[in-house]
């Protein structure tokens, strides 16, 4: 899909009269609303595109934000709730016993897992949402890069799109109000480092909103930055109102999974569950190859090969699992990559063969939104290259003759190269937003 540009400024009326009814009540116009920031960091790839590091609390009231407030994730719990069960492979790999709000995001289809974030927060503190939305470092570099530098208090320099990764990674290792750095912080001293450790994100989005909020903005560079965001899915929104969340599913921004019907899919999903932050250095690249057999009444046979390259040059010997933060947030990147991988295809598919992963990791079971889930379960030292391939057939009403493809790229990750065999036609790329087309252009956002 294209870049976005100033002409897609043009788009927006079209949204407004699209959402004008229901416009009102999300403003709080009638009541307040209250809206979540999930926080996502991508360096640690969860199934909506990354850890959940921090919750905000936006409250609308008469068009205008009247609470702004961010929590470290870790705080968002209360002794006595009764958590639901945690996803199996989360207690199975990670030995967590229940599932909490920082790990709500299991499933890749964000407005159910906002669900889960909606009724979990409820019962954290009572305060019911009328809708989530997501942001990762991708978008949060796209937000700086069109406001401009902006000069924020216990920031080194002046914030930009260019250096507020390099900033935050800064803050979070030795916190402005902080006396030690995380690799210097033992007992009581380990304990006000880890309190301080995320004060540079409320810092973030009140510089922000007082950008916004000072009219000193160039609507041409932010808009196409935010939209673009929306396309990648850097940002993602869910909203109770169901006239609203149609809007936003129609345009793809509300992170849904977004199988096709009579097409095939396929959507990665990369879930780290090595309390680390490895995926800073993973790259990835796919490729698929569909064949017919001689056969015309046998259905399709699809290959998926995922390559995983660990871009670390060093060791992290044993490949040790225990949480834990070391000497710095380099320290948490170079680390052994334990992941597992889910691998959506459309209902109806049956695997054939997993390789790469556990053995007994590997399982198929019905997804969300008429999908088919494979399963499998890996561990990548630092400096190394893996592969791991499913074997499947597809649906027997997928016909050499009509065949499509619909690829969904996972929230949080880096642009991705693949290539696509299809009979003897073969297509590569660098699939940079959500969803990915073959043949090209044949299908519209659903």
């Amino acid at each position: 899909m294209a870049q976005q540009s100033p002409l897609d400024l043009l788009t927006l009326p079209d949204l407004v009269r699209q959402l004008g009814p229901e416009l009102p009540r999300l403003l709080g116009m009638d009541q307040p609303r209250t809206y979540l920031v999930l926080v996502q960091n991508n360096h640690e790839l969860r199934a909506t595109g990354g850890f959940i590091a921090a919750v905000g609390r936006v409250t609308l009231e008469q068009g205008k934000i009247t609470e702004l407030e961010f929590s470290d994730s870790y705080a968002i719990f209360r002794q006595g709730v009764r958590y639901p069960p945690p996803p199996a492979p989360m207690e199975r790999y990670m030995n967590i016993p229940m599932l909490v709000m920082r790990d709500a995001n299991w499933s890749p289809d964000f407005p159910t897992s906002a669900r889960m974030a909606q009724a979990l927060y409820k019962s954290d503190t009572g305060i019911h949402v009328d809708g989530i939305l997501t942001v990762d470092l991708n978008a949060v570099k796209r937000i700086f890069s069109a406001l401009g530098q902006i000069e924020i208090e216990g920031f080194d320099e002046p914030i930009t799109g260019e250096n507020v990764e390099a900033q935050i990674v800064q803050l979070w290792e030795r916190p402005a109000e902080s006396q030690v750095s995380v690799g210097e912080a033992q007992g009581q001293d380990f304990r006000e480092w880890w309190s301080k450790r995320k004060d540079f994100i409320p810092r973030l989005a009140a510089a922000v909103l007082d950008r916004l909020e000072s009219g000193q903005v160039n609507v041409l560079r932010l808009a196409p930055a935010v939209l673009q965001a929306l396309n990648e899915r850097s940002i993602q929104i869910w909203l109770e109102n169901p006239n609203a969340a149609a809007v936003l599913h129609a345009r793809g921004w509300d992170g849904a999974l977004r199988p096709a019907q009579d097409s095939d899919f396929l959507a990665v999903i990369d879930t780290n569950m090595g309390y680390n932050k490895a995926d800073a250095a993973i790259q990835r690249s796919l490729e698929y190859r569909v064949e017919w057999p001689d056969e015309a009444d046998q259905p399709a046979q699809a290959t998926l090969i995922i390559t995983y390259t660990h871009t670390v040059d060093g060791e992290d010997p044993g490949c040790d699992l225990t949480p834990r933060y070391g000497d710095s947030y380099a320290d948490l990147i170079e680390r052994c990559y334990f992941d597992y991988v889910r691998v959506y295809v459309p209902r109806g598919s049956e695997l054939i063969e997993a390789t790469g992963v556990e053995p007994d990791s590997v399982e198929t079971h019905r997804g969300e939104r008429r999908t088919q889930v494979f399963t499998g379960y890996f561990i990548l030292p630092p400096g190394e290259q893996h592969t791991v391939t499913f074997t499947y057939t597809l649906p027997p009403a997928l016909t050499p003759a009509t065949y499509r493809l619909l690829l969904q790229r996972q929230s949080g990750t880096q642009p991705l190269p693949i290539t696509v065999t299809v009979g003897d036609a073969v297509r590569s790329a660098i699939v940079s937003d959500a969803l990915w087309e073959w043949p090209a252009g044949e299908s519209k956002r659903r």
